[in-house]
C-alpha cells in the first residue's frame, strides 16, 4: 500500500503499519475477530494486513491500544536507519562482515525505539540478514523467528520478501533441503533479479545438476561484480563457475576459470579463498589424470589449515591409485585421532580407510551406511557420492545386486564421481 497516515501524531507508511499490527496480533495470540471486534470489522482487517486496503487513522490507534500500544517510538531520521540497513546488506554481499558488523552495532543501540515503531519488522529482516550470513546461525536456532515472518509474508512490501527469500532460502538450503531452498530462492528472484541472487542461485544449481543454469547465473552476476569492482566476488564467481564446467567435464574451460580466481586471490591476498581453490583445483587435475599436480594443490589445501580432512581425502585417494600406501597411512595416523574427530570431513576420511582396508568386510558395510546416513542427515549430499559408489562395489563383490542397483539408480543424476566444494 502506498502512502502514510497520521497515528499518535506521528506520519507511518501504510505498508510498515499493516505488517506490524499483524505481527503484533500474532504475538499476542489475537484471532482477527478478535482484534477486530468493536472497531472494525474482520474483513477489513483482514484486507489491511494482506496490504489491499488502508485504514483510517484512528481505526489503527484504536487497534494498536488493544494490542497494548498506546504510542509510537520516535525513531529519528528513517531515511538515514534505510542507508544503514541498505549499507549492511552490500558489505554483506561484497564479503566485508567487519564493516557489516559495525553497521550491526549501530542498529543495535538504536533497538529499543525500532522495537517500539512499525519499522521492527523491516529490521528484524535486516537482522535475519546479519545472522544467518555473518553469524552463521543455523535453522535449529533461527526457524521460529523465519516462521513469525513468514506469517506477516503478504503483508510486507516486495523488497523486503525479496530480502526475506533470499535469506530464508539459504538457511533452508544449508540446513534442511537443497532443492527446498532453491525453490524459495527462485520465489526471491522472481521479485527481483541482483546479482546476489543471481550468484547465490548459480552456486547453488552448480552442485544439485543444473551447471548450465549456474554457469547462466554466475556468469550474470561476474558481469556485475566486474563492473561494479568487488572483486572478491569476481572471484567467488570465476570460482563456482570453473566448478561447473568441472561438473560438465568441460575441463579445460574449469581449470581456466579456477586459474584466474586463484591469480586474483594471490594478487588481493585473500586468504580466505584459497581453501576451495586448492581443493577443487586437486579434484579437477585427479579427474584428468594429473596426480601430481592434484597432490600439489591437496598439499596447499591442507596447509591452509581450513577443514585439512577434505583435501588430505583427496591426497590420500592420489597416493592409493599410485601405490604409495606409506603416504596414504601417515594421512591417517595423522588425521583420524582424537584432535579431529569433529570436523565434518573426518568420517570421510574413515571411510577411505575402510575401503582400502576393509571393502570386502562386513563392517565396511555397517560403518559406511552410518556415515552416509550422517551426511545425508547433516545436508552434505554432495559428500555422499564416494559413499555410495563404494557400498555397490561392496555389495556387488557379496553378489547383492538388488540393493547394489537401488543404490545405483538414486546415483543416477549424481553423474560425476568427484565432489567440487561449496
Amino acid at each position: 500500500m502506498e502512502g502514510t497516515v497520521k497515528v499518535f501524531g506521528k506520519e507511518i507508511e501504510y505498508d510498515f503499519l499493516s505488517g506490524w499490527i499483524k505481527y503484533n496480533r500474532l504475538q499476542k495470540e489475537y484471532s482477527q475477530e478478535a482484534l477486530a471486534y468493536g472497531i472494525c470489522s474482520k474483513s477489513h482487517l483482514s484486507y489491511f494486513e494482506n496490504g489491499k486496503k488502508t485504514l483510517r487513522g484512528e481505526i489503527i490507534e484504536d487497534l494498536l491500544r488493544k494490542l497494548g500500544i498506546d504510542s509510537i517510538a520516535e525513531v529519528e531520521n528513517i531515511g538515514n536507519l534505510r542507508q544503514k540497513f541498505y549499507a549492511m546488506m552490500l558489505m554483506i554481499e561484497t564479503f566485508d562482515y567487519e564493516e557489516a558488523t559495525n553497521i550491526y552495532d549501530e542498529l543495535q543501540q538504536m533497538e529499543g525505539a525500532i522495537k517500539m515503531s512499525p519499522y521492527n519488522i523491516e529490521y528484524k529482516i535486516y537482522q535475519l540478514l546479519y545472522k544467518v550470513f555473518v553469524l552463521k546461525e543455523e535453522y535449529s536456532v533461527l526457524k521460529y523467528e523465519i516462521s513469525n515472518i513468514d506469517k506477516i509474508y503478504n503483508s510486507l512490501t516486495s523488497k523486503l520478501k525479496y530480502i526475506f527469500l533470499l535469506v530464508s532460502g539459504n538457511l533452508v538450503y544449508n540446513y534442511v533441503r537443497h532443492d527446498e531452498g532453491i525453490k524459495i530462492l527462485e520465489k526471491a528472484i522472481e521479485i527481483k533479479e541482483t546479482s546476489w541472487i543471481n550468484y547465490i542461485l548459480g552456486r547453488n544449481y552448480c552442485f544439485n545438476y543444473r551447471q548450465i543454469e549456474g554457469i547462466y547465473r554466475l556468469e550474470k552476476a561476474l558481469e556485475t561484480y566486474e563492473r561494479n569492482g568487488y572483486y572478491k566476488n569476481v572471484m567467488w564467481c570465476h570460482n563456482y563457475i570453473g566448478v561447473c564446467h568441472c561438473f560438465l567435464k568441460n575441463y579445460i574451460k574449469g581449470e581456466k576459470y579456477l586459474i584466474s580466481a586463484l591469480n586474483g586471490a594471490k594478487y588481493f591476498d585473500i586468504k580466505k579463498i584459497y581453501w576451495n581453490i586448492y581443493t577443487n583445483l586437486s579434484y579437477l587435475y585427479a579427474n584428468i589424470g594429473e596426480y601430481e599436480k592434484s597432490m600439489y594443490y591437496s598439499r596447499k589445501g591442507i596447509n591452509t589449515n581450513n577443514h585439512p580432512l577434505l583435501p588430505a581425502y583427496n591426497y590420500a585417494e592420489v597416493c592409493y591409485k599410485l601405490n604409495r600406501l606409506d603416504e596414504v597411512q601417515k594421512i591417517f595416523n595423522k588425521y583420524l585421532t582424537e584432535e579431529y574427530k569433529d570436523d565434518v570431513y573426518y568420517n570421510l576420511l574413515e571411510f577411505l580407510e575402510l575401503r582400502i582396508y576393509h571393502i570386502d568386510e562386513e563392517i565396511f558395510y555397517i560403518r559406511t551406511k552410518e556415515i552416509l546416513d550422517y551426511y545425508e542427515e547433516v545436508n552434505k549430499i554432495d559428500l555422499t557420492i564416494d559413499l555410495k559408489l563404494g557400498l555397490i562395489n561392496h555389495l556387488e563383490s557379496r553378489r547383492k545386486y538388488k540393493e547394489a542397483n537401488k543404490i545405483y539408480k538414486n546415483l543416477l543424476k549424481m553423474y560425476n564421481k568427484v565432489s567440487f566444494i561449496e
